[in-house]
């Protein structure tokens, strides 16, 4: 479960405060600042992993053929201009050449995926999407559900309506790259391909 961590009496970090309690923490633990609430995140599963690794290489794949000045990384730390109190570590975020490779934060991205695991609180993921919808280079906001097939896309270019896809045979288009993912290969190698089950 995410533990929160406050420092001050109001319960809250600044980012000065976070980063510097971060960096006396061992290096395994995962550590990501949701609106000044530092929230140490437990190991991924396995399946978890999974469904992230084949987004990325997917999304990989294609931005390598239009657009190969992007990126998708996995587990990467991100910011918002002007919200300083935000320092969440994405799934997969796509982000741009200009990055600075020295930095653990990027604070220009163009897409952010985040994989529901048990501890996420719809508190939690509804904070995320806020500050991820608001960024200004940002075009896609992606939630995919680990236990079961469902995944909700939010797009800049569709005033950030969500769709929700719930079948294996929905696809998954972020039209701005020409991607078109079927979630059969998105849940590749998990306990939801059916391809794997007898």
């Amino acid at each position: 479960m995410n533990t929160p961590f406050p420092v001050r009496s109001d319960g809250k970090f600044t980012v000065e405060e976070y980063l510097a309690f971060i960096e006396s923490r061992p290096e395994e633990e995962r550590w990501q600042l949701i609106d000044g609430v530092a929230m140490m995140m437990p190991p991924p599963t396995l399946r978890h992993q999974r469904i992230a690794s084949n987004l990325a290489r997917r999304l990989n794949d294609q931005l390598e053929m239009v657009r190969p000045d992007l990126y998708a990384y996995q587990e990467i730390g991100l910011m918002v201009p002007d919200v300083a109190s935000f320092r969440p570590e994405a799934d997969v975020a796509v982000l741009d050449s200009s990055v600075d490779q020295e930095s653990p934060y990027a604070d220009r991205f163009y897409l952010v995926a985040e994989i529901l695991s048990d501890s996420n609180t719809d508190k939690d993921i509804a904070a995320k999407r806020v500050r991820y919808l608001q960024h200004p280079d940002n075009l896609h906001f992606v939630l995919i559900e680990q236990k079961r097939v469902r995944v909700e896309v939010w797009a800049r270019a569709a005033g950030w309506e969500p769709v929700v896809l719930d079948r294996l045979d929905a696809v998954l288009e972020l039209p701005e790259w020409g991607f078109h993912l079927p979630l059969a290969a998105l849940y590749r190698g998990t306990s939801l391909d059916v391809s794997t089950q007898s």
